[in-house]
């Protein structure tokens, strides 16, 4: 029985580790603010396209097949790329910047009234693309 757990957690564990993990963290900045701060691995948005129900995901794909082509093509050249900034805004208001770091896409947003962070493994958003253009009707 120990055995089985043991493998169990090994399998999920090789699972995680091969999809990456989903980091979100927004802090507000205002007494009192919310902060949330979460790790998810990546494989639950993998899943999800699977998850979702089938025929309302059809009718959101049905003219969707050139933006997702566009978008996975984008994915996986950024894999093989070297780490990048590929926009930064300046502003008095707020600063934006949006980067690969180490096989992830980051998103940073730091303004008057909250702290944006969220990194997504670029493997992972490209095997998300991937199941919905599988899953997109014909045009």
């Amino acid at each position: 029985m120990i055995g089985k757990i043991l493998l169990g957690m090994t399998l999920t564990t090789a699972v995680v580790l091969k999809d990456g993990i989903i980091e979100v963290n927004v802090q507000e900045k205002r007494d009192g603010g919310s902060h949330v701060h979460l790790y998810v691995p990546a494989t639950v948005a993998t899943v999800g396209v699977h998850l979702a129900p089938e025929e309302r995901l059809r009718e959101h794909l049905r003219h969707s097949h050139e933006h997702l082509a566009i978008a996975h093509i984008a994915l996986r050249e950024l894999e093989k790329v070297p780490d990048a900034v590929l926009v930064e805004v300046d502003s008095p208001r707020e600063h934006v910047r949006v980067q690969t770091l180490h096989g992830s896409f980051l998103v940073d947003v730091d303004d008057a009234g909250e702290t944006v962070h969220v990194a997504v493994p670029i493997r992972a958003a490209r095997k998300v693309i991937e199941d919905l253009e599988a899953e997109a009707p014909a045009s």
